[in-house]
């Protein structure tokens, strides 16, 4: 089953009143990116599902990262070039953009780093002229619900092939 969420971005702030203290505390700095270098997409390959690698090299990428510059945490947004079947009809609605997928390295969690890239990529959905954003092939939807108002607006079962 999956579940894709909606996000509102018109007339909405996405900024975190705390960011840069957050940021500090975490000993992280916020990066942006067209894609994502290979070391980037190596590290996103191992530690996370394989194919959200190929996913951040397709599109647009906030990144944390440590003072030495290793990644520790990404969010990609407006990657349309791989065409999921869950994402059929979120694709033909122009404004409409697309996040995710995110990830934050698992001894980070809980750091509020994947909040400030969720924001940061929403502010530049925002950016870009988009109204809304489709949160595809969600799993933490009460995490979406806390940080940007989302809300489930479908859960589709796998088509027969």
């Amino acid at each position: 089953m999956i579940t894709n969420m909606l996000a509102e971005l018109e007339g909405k702030s996405f900024v975190l009143a705390d960011e840069r203290e957050l940021l500090q505390r975490a000993g992280v700095v916020l990066v942006h990116s067209s894609g994502a270098p290979r070391q980037d997409l190596d590290w996103i390959a191992r530690t996370f599902p394989r194919i959200w690698a190929q996913e951040a090299a397709a599109g647009q990428n906030w990144f944390t990262r440590t003072l030495s510059g290793a990644p520790v945490g990404f969010a990609t947004y407006e990657q349309r070039q791989l065409r999921w079947w869950w994402l059929e009809a979120w694709l033909k609605q122009p404004d409409v953009g697309i996040f995710g997928p995110m990830g934050v390295h698992r001894a980070l969690r809980g750091k509020h780093l994947g909040a400030i890239l969720l924001c940061r990529a929403l502010t530049s959905l925002q950016q870009l002229g988009f109204k809304r954003a489709v949160i595809p092939a969600v799993g933490p939807v009460k995490f979406y619900e806390r940080w940007c108002g989302a809300r489930v607006v479908e859960r589709l079962k796998r088509p027969l092939s």
